[in-house]
């Protein structure tokens, strides 16, 4: 049962931290040295596997897993959990089944821009708005936006969710006509900041169709997933008619069952629209481990495929640097690169351990398992490769300087030119003074102490991790970065952007409709029925009551048909609930009440006659409703701007 709209409509919005992307950061767990155990004891590895998925899908509510281990290219371990076709009981199987891997799409993506590049059809240093005649990116910013920075998510765009998803059945425009409708702002230089960008994706699937002059989707299959072998793999959605039967279906578990749910359609096919087998992702996994070779096939030339590891942007000391395509998902004592990948319904994780020649495939069905294959990740580093983790030396700072640190930082991975935008401001990390230290809570609410390093580096000591600032001399830190989690930064709430702001706003918004509509209306029959002395100085005339009410009253409507629409949680990605279309017209139809209620208050301030308590009422009231709806453009929530 849902019990309160708005935090219900906030832990929705974090549905920006888990579309297509890589969910949450590894992290290093606080672990003691252990003895070495063999991974080639395929027994004990198969055991301790089928341990640790089957306790987390039970745990997380997932329907169906799939699992395979490779090691100096051999398998080591390939199976699969739980059911593809719960009402038929049809098994997931890891040779047949397919899952959707969301976001480790992009690594097909990338092997595709590099392979152009390598052909001479496309530079990863050119203005991309050479390459495009249809529309034109912006010229925001002296710098142009290139193939380097969106491979590695520096572009500077904003996010932009609405329609990031489709279902089966829906109307998909074409890749161009999204791009044209859909470009994001620019709201920062590139290569400045990471910012995961999947409109940044869909731009280089568009420069690889156009260089290539053939669909993405047949372009894959004739250059990637054929010379490699990997006829159960796909990039088409629907999926076609020979794969069809095989799918996994995605469930959500609600009271108690799991429901099927309709299959997810990703309109900018290469940022997450691929559906694979474990086997054939062994198959891939193993290539991306040998210089993108199989067999006797290499997929581009070993110099070419090096740039996909390559640093792009590092934020700070101690973090992990943004590459060209692959994650760094590494922890502080052992490195991992590969890419996770979200949809609603599937979670999929590729990781792989460069200094071990291991990798791992993870994929879950489930709507809730979402952090699944990110606990079994951690547990399998620990141990089979546990190191001694060393601890660098803290430093103490004076507690005025760390107080600089302090406040609310949002994460630079929102929107901002759409009725969205008031997703960035719900998740909020925070920084605050506890006991002579700092106290973080990062975007998923955890709280961890930290201690400096520097005078910009601090140490989590749980999970051996870092968390860096950007403090210009003599003044607050303006930003924050995560040693484990490149491909975003946080900066600092101010101004409009500090949510206390906006939540007194509303609060006073909600006094002022609720006593304007429930008392008002209780006063004046009241006094019509009790009242008998005439009285010297009068209440509001009706007029401005009447403005007043009809004003709140619209306000008041709109708010409810909004936390309704908001209340069917990720819907909002797949398009604008209807109750939020009929509720965006309220505040419109509130405006020229609100004028009238202006023009009263000149009136009303002036006179004499009339109580000060309820001139002064009025007079509140009217300001406080100017100022929601200045809040309400703010957010972009005044007119149907989606």
């Amino acid at each position: 049962m849902r019990t309160n709209h708005f935090h219900l409509f906030a832990g929705m919005l974090m549905i920006f931290a888990l579309t297509l992307n890589i969910g949450t950061p590894v992290r290093a767990q606080n672990q003691e040295p252990a003895e070495t155990i063999q991974l080639t004891d395929k027994a004990a590895l198969g055991s301790f596997m089928d341990g640790l998925i089957e306790a987390y899908m039970k745990e997380q509510k997932a329907a169906a897993a799939v699992v395979s281990i490779i090691h100096r290219g051999e398998v080591l371990y390939q199976q699969g959990y739980g059911y593809a076709d719960i009402e038929n009981r049809i098994p997931a199987d890891p040779e047949t089944t397919l899952f959707r891997i969301g976001s480790i799409s992009k690594l097909f993506l990338w092997l595709a821009v590099l392979q152009q590049v390598e052909l001479g059809n496309l530079d990863l240093d050119t203005d991309i708005n050479q390459y495009i005649s249809a529309f034109r990116i912006p010229d925001t910013f002296d710098e142009p936006v290139t193939l380097r920075s969106l491979m590695s998510h520096t572009p500077g765009f904003e996010d932009v969710l609405l329609h990031l998803f489709m279902r089966e059945g829906d109307d998909v425009a074409p890749l161009e006509e999204i791009l044209r409708k859909q470009m994001p702002r620019r709201v920062r230089p590139p290569m400045q900041e990471a910012a995961y960008s999947n409109h940044g994706t869909g731009l280089a699937q568009y420069l690889v169709e156009l260089a290539s002059g053939k669909p993405f989707e047949t372009y894959v299959e004739q250059h990637i997933f054929a010379p490699l072998g990997m006829h159960a793999s796909t990039f088409r959605q629907p999926l076609p008619p020979h794969l069809r039967d095989h799918m996994a279906k995605g469930y959500a578990w609600q009271d108690g069952i799991f429901a099927e749910k309709r299959f997810e359609i990703v309109p900018m096919t290469g940022a997450g629209g691929a559906s694979s087998t474990a086997a054939d992702m062994t198959i891939f996994m193993n290539a991306l481990m040998n210089q993108v070779r199989h067999d006797t096939i290499s997929l581009l030339d070993s110099a070419t495929y090096a740039i996909m590891k390559k640093p792009a942007l590092v934020h700070a000391r101690h973090m992990n640097p943004t590459l060209h395509g692959f994650l760094d998902l590494s922890p502080a004592h052992l490195r991992i690169i590969g890419h996770g990948g979200n949809t609603f319904l599937f979670h999929s994780l590729l990781a792989m351990f460069p200094d071990h020649d291991t990798g791992v495939f993870l994929s879950f069905s489930g709507e809730s398992a979402a952090a699944a294959y990110i606990s079994i990740i951690e547990h399998f580093g620990k141990r089979y490769f546990p190191q001694p983790e060393t601890r660098p030396s803290t430093i103490d700072l004076d507690k005025a300087y760390l107080k600089g640190f302090t406040g609310e930082y949002m994460l630079n991975r929102r929107p901002h030119s759409s009725m969205l935008k008031i997703i960035g401001y719900l998740n909020r990390i925070s920084v605050e003074m506890h006991d002579g230290k700092l106290l973080f809570t990062d975007f998923m609410g955890e709280k961890q102490l930290i201690s400096a390093i520097d005078s910009t580096t601090f140490h989590i000591e749980t999970n051996n991790t870092y968390v860096g600032f950007y403090r210009p001399e003599g003044k607050k830190a303006q930003k924050i970065f995560f040693s484990n989690f490149p491909i975003m930064a946080g900066e600092r709430a101010t101004g409009l952007k500090n949510m206390t702001i906006h939540m007194v706003l509303l609060l006073s918004t909600l006094l002022c409709m609720l006593y304007i509509l429930i008392v008002w209306p209780w006063l004046y029959f009241a006094r019509k029925l009790y009242e008998k002395k005439p009285r010297t100085r009068h209440a509001l005339p009706l007029v401005s009551k009447i403005a007043g009410w009809i004003s709140a009253f619209f306000l008041l409507v709109f708010l409810l048909l909004f936390l309704m629409g908001a209340g069917q949680g990720v819907e909002i990605v797949y398009a604008i609930p209807s109750s939020i279309k009929i509720g965006l017209f309220f505040p419109i139809a509130a405006i020229p009440f609100i004028l009238i209620m202006i023009w009263h208050s000149i009136y009303i301030w002036k006179a004499t006659n009339i109580k000060n308590m309820s001139r002064l009422f009025y007079n509140l009231s009217t300001l406080v409703f100017i100022l929601t709806i200045l809040q309400l453009h703010y957010f972009h929530l005044l007119g149907w701007r989606f």
